[in-house]
């Protein structure tokens, strides 16, 4: 498993960011600012209760090694074997994530709601990293609980799962920009049309991604034989949930951050 200050300052980070747009608005959120650092923390080390709890340890302890402990701040990721081999480097990670959602929370619960439109449009901008970061977390853990992602970086001739992890990530910075694009202007702040729209994508995605380019590309580039088409579908519900939540989640960051007297 990893070290119990990632867990914490993973949790804490992702409680910050989710509460960096409200925190423009809204005087109470930023009163409460070591409490969300307090509670995202808990929040992420959520799964690891087995440790010190004073009953139901075994049933604890089979939720923190299943799928079920990834809405914990993505506590099944972390504990991955690729995070475990690196401790060190997941320790600098998460801090240095840490300090990047304090200093976000902390310009904008200082920045005055009337006039910091320059803050606001920053701050309605942090959906697509979040999301791109929330949709490569869904695919990847998908991929590791099914045992193929390492498959990932082979299909560029690379080896190891940090590789695909950083392919994941690239993928998925690029679908979050193609959704934040692909939105229309009336509806960039309706979170349901985001979804929507979000999960259209995905399965596009999937069909021109993994049925038919996929398998073109192990048979031309890798020298394999995988069927033409490929129809694979736990990729389909990871492509189709990153896309709904990626939609969601802009769409829902940019209706807080610029939030109108209509919209109150």
């Amino acid at each position: 498993m990893a070290p119990a200050i990632v867990h914490f300052l993973v949790g804490a980070s992702i409680l910050l960011v989710l509460a960096t747009p409200v925190a423009l608005h809204d005087e109470r959120v930023r009163r409460v600012d070591l409490w969300l650092v307090l509670a995202g923390g808990v929040w992420g080390l959520g799964p690891d209760l087995h440790n010190v709890a004073p009953v139901f340890r075994s049933q604890l302890y089979a939720l923190h090694n299943s799928l079920w402990a990834a809405p914990f701040a993505f506590h099944y990721a972390l504990d991955s074997q690729a995070v475990r081999d690196r401790p060190l480097a997941g320790i600098a990670g998460s801090i240095l994530l840490f300090c990047l959602a304090v200093g976000g929370f902390t310009a904008a619960a200082r920045a005055d709601p009337e006039r910091a439109r320059h803050t606001k449009r920053f701050v309605s901008r942090l959906g697509i990293p979040v999301a791109a970061l929330a949709a490569a977390a869904i695919v990847g853990t998908m991929l590791s609980a099914t045992g193929r992602i390492e498959t990932v970086a082979a299909l560029v001739g690379a080896d190891g799962t940090l590789a695909s992890a950083a392919l994941l990530l690239v993928a998925s910075v690029a679908g979050s920009y193609a959704i934040a694009v692909a939105v229309p202007d009336r509806y960039a702040r309706r979170p349901f049309v985001g979804s929507l729209l979000g999960l259209q994508l995905g399965l596009v995605a999937w069909v021109v991604g993994i049925v038919l380019v996929l398998p073109l590309w192990a048979r031309v580039v890798l020298e394999a034989s995988p069927p033409v088409p490929l129809v694979d579908w736990p990729s389909l519900l990871a492509l189709a949930v990153a896309g709904t939540l990626v939609g969601a989640c802009i769409t829902t960051v940019r209706r807080i951050a610029l939030l109108t007297p209509a919209d109150r």
